[in-house]
């Protein structure tokens, strides 16, 4: 499973990357626009910080659960007990969940969040604006995923089928991610990229904005359900990879509103007139 996130993340810089071919500068009339070095910078190191965790989990997770809600089979808190035991198995086997949360994490989401970003632009974008928004989609996302990752082997949380010695998904005892609960990598994910998609949106005035925030809504909450179905993750796993996500998702497009920390200044316009030309230049300084 750590190969697909690394695979997610990097091909999200990837993407985003494009951006610096592409009309790096916001026009006057666009509501978002990007600060180019920083911006590269918070994504390298986010993309870093979350890769790194991934690739030498082996050595980073403890052996041992920090984080192991009493002994094997026990009670964990009356919340994860509950969708614990009304979520395991239902509907769909452990197995079926467990991969389709996979294709609806790293292939549904990534492909609906970055390819509506770039169309749901609003009247006030100019050129590029579709590259732009895709570069702040990436940027939340590799911030949301380095937190994760990195908190994930921090709380060392022992998963619940570990703790309930279940293994009908073929995990157990051996596997690099047993101990890896929480918070959930894999509903951060929908919930940083739709929620950037769906923020830019309504910060553009986009027709979209609302079936952008519907749509998130609904693949953070399946994303969750199924990982719950497959005995991966507790609710508080679940929610705590939402929060990071939706809060990563709000902050760094409201980062490039027009006069906030990370907007770039506009590029320059030559209006002319009866008498003569008015040069501006928009953008935040």
């Amino acid at each position: 499973m750590a190969r697909f996130r690394v695979a997610v993340i990097m091909a999200g810089l990837a993407i985003g990357a494009q951006a610096r071919a592409d009309g790096l500068l916001a026009g006057p009339t666009d509501r978002v626009a990007l600060d180019v070095p920083a911006d590269i910078a918070i994504t390298a190191v986010g993309t870093i910080g979350a890769v790194v965790p991934l690739i030498f989990s082996d050595q980073l997770v403890p052996d041992r659960c920090r984080w192991c809600d009493g002994p094997v089979g026990t009670p964990v808190n009356a919340v994860d007990d509950w969708f614990h035991a009304h979520l395991t198995g239902w509907l769909l086997s452990v197995n079926t969940a467990n991969s389709l949360s996979s294709v609806l994490a790293y292939a549904v989401t990534p492909a609906v969040a970055f390819g509506s970003t770039y169309f749901a632009t609003g009247p006030h974008a100019t050129d590029g604006a579709g590259w732009r928004n895709v570069m702040i989609v990436a940027e939340s996302v590799a911030v949301a995923a380095a937190i994760t990752e990195n908190i994930k082997w921090i709380a060392a949380r022992q998963r619940p089928y570990e703790h309930y010695q279940n293994f009908a998904n073929g995990a157990g005892a051996a596997s690099s991610e047993v101990n890896t609960s929480f918070p959930s990598g894999h509903t951060f994910l929908p919930a940083s990229a739709g929620t950037s998609a769906a923020m830019l949106a309504t910060l553009e005035d986009s027709s979209a904005a609302p079936w952008l925030w519907a749509t998130t809504g609904v693949m953070t909450v399946a994303t969750g359900t199924l990982r719950m179905m497959s005995e991966a993750h507790y609710f508080t796993d679940v929610v705590g990879g939402a929060a990071i996500g939706v809060g990563c998702g709000v902050l760094f497009p409201l980062l490039h509103r027009r006069g906030a920390a990370l907007a770039g200044s506009a590029s320059p316009v030559i209006a002319a007139t009866q008498g003569g030309a008015i040069f501006s230049l928009g953008g935040a300084f």
